[in-house]
């Protein structure tokens, strides 16, 4: 390891956490008081912005105070060394999207890869992928003599169950082939949408790289919503788009 690579391992890690503060004195008032919260559950915040201020009026008078703050909280990444006695082991934690992908050899490698580079962490993250069916009946068929989209509600509820039951199908069969790393490896299924499924795991964790697994440009409903760069701008985070071998 090189001396510019030790430094960048150990270089401290922050995520942005973002909250809603009201006073019924001043805008600095309700700075004070977001930042005094949210130092107990986030501990020794190192800096806050404001990204929006308003206020409440009451016949014409401010009776409230809001900001929108963002802090920047240091992220711990030392983890208990598995040597009895050693310092603790500082990690890279790894946030891996996919779906229809999994049943390859690209996201095991990938793993594999990252885990021999040094200690790290991962979570996948498995959007439940709308099926044609799903999408058939959210498009609906309209009613040649009004006109409306008529469509069952539990028809389509039965679809969006399908669809979660398959997601969960593919990610079971998918943990057995990963055994090797189930210490370091954990996992869920989410909604259709992967951007808000992303956004929801980013506001209780944070990670060092998100890898986004999908199917090649001309089929991936990922791609055609250009979900990676979308990522990558809101969360300025790297993104790293990973296709199956030979596509």
């Amino acid at each position: 390891m090189t001396d510019g690579e030790r430094r960048s391992t150990h270089e401290p890690i922050y995520r942005v956490v973002r909250l809603v503060s009201t006073s019924t004195e001043s805008w600095e008032d309700a700075a004070r008081r977001g930042v005094r919260v949210a130092a107990k559950t986030y501990p020794s915040p190192t800096g806050a912005r404001v990204s929006e201020m308003d206020t409440l009026l009451v016949d014409g008078q401010v009776v409230r105070y809001r900001l929108k703050l963002e802090l920047a909280v240091r992220v711990d990444r030392k983890r208990p060394s598995p040597v009895a006695g050693a310092a603790p082991v500082v990690v890279k934690r790894y946030l891996i999207v996919a779906n229809q992908t999994l049943a390859g050899d690209v996201i095991p490698r990938l793993v594999a890869e990252r885990a021999a580079a040094g200690p790290s962490e991962f979570h996948l993250l498995v959007p439940a992928t709308r099926s044609k069916e799903t999408q058939r009946l959210m498009t609906g068929v309209a009613d040649p003599m009004s006109g409306y989209t008529v469509v069952a509600p539990e028809d389509l509820s039965v679809a969006r169950a399908r669809d979660r039951e398959q997601a969960e199908q593919r990610l079971a069969t998918f943990l057995v082939r990963l055994s090797d790393h189930r210490a370091s490896l954990t996992s869920e299924v989410a909604g259709h949408d992967p951007f808000a499924a992303i956004a929801n795991v980013l506001e209780r964790s944070s990670f060092d790289e998100i890898i986004i697994s999908t199917l090649p440009t001309s089929v991936s409903r990922w791609l055609k919503m250009d979900l990676p760069s979308r990522v990558e701008r809101a969360f300025s985070l790297p993104v790293v788009v990973v296709h199956p071998p030979g596509q």
